[in-house]
């Protein structure tokens, strides 16, 4: 199954693409998604955004999924054709 994971923002400048298609097994996790992310991610997102050690998005950092901010967990399945839509932290004013 394909997940497509969406950047905005400073993001996007720092992934060097607006998205990336991830391939997974069927019935995959999220935590499945985000060990699959790391290794394209780690190098090139600061600490502020992504925690090498424990393999995520920092808390700062807004993930949305299937268009509801939050609402997942490590377990959560996801399905085929999802997008995870990842972005910085908003100000305004």
């Amino acid at each position: 199954m394909k997940v497509k994971v969406s950047f905005l923002g400073l993001l996007r400048d720092k992934v060097g693409a607006p998205s990336l298609e991830v391939e997974l097994p069927e019935g995959a996790t999220f935590r499945e998604l985000l060990d699959r992310l790391a290794p394209e991610l780690e190098d090139k997102l600061g600490d502020w955004a992504w925690e090498r050690e424990a393999r995520r998005f920092a808390p700062r950092i807004m993930v949305s999924r299937s268009k509801v901010v939050g609402g997942y967990e490590d377990d959560t399945v996801l399905g085929d054709g999802e997008e995870i839509l990842v972005f910085p932290p908003l100000a305004g004013g």
